[in-house]
């Protein structure tokens, strides 16, 4: 974690002098306890998941294991195909039309 202090510290903020970094790894027993002064941070991961996290410590244990503060891009394909389909429809039934004009020029 030591190596990734300078990314944790711009997602996360300065470390704490109280704070001693653990790794806490996939420990299932361990509880982060919230800090008081720390403002909560939102962070995702590359599938879209989120967390909300309430210490400096939880924060860099999740920045570590490759969570980030940046929203992943997604695309609405649906929304996308929709609005295909619509022009491709209204050119479909405007073709008369364009025909008619473009023969009368």
């Amino acid at each position: 974690m030591e190596q990734n202090i300078t990314v944790i510290e711009k997602i996360c903020g300065s470390k704490p002098a109280d704070v001693e970094l653990i790794i806490v790894g996939n420990d299932p027993n361990f509880i982060f306890a919230p800090q008081e002064n720390y403002i909560l941070k939102v962070l995702y991961d590359l599938d879209g998941n989120i967390i909300n996290v309430t210490s400096w410590l939880e924060c860099a244990n999740y920045v570590n294991g490759g969570w980030t503060d940046l929203i992943p891009g997604t695309v609405n394909w649906e929304k996308n195909i929709f609005i295909a389909y619509l022009i491709i429809f209204f050119g479909y039934l405007a073709k008369d039309r364009f025909v008619k004009f473009f023969k009368k020029t």
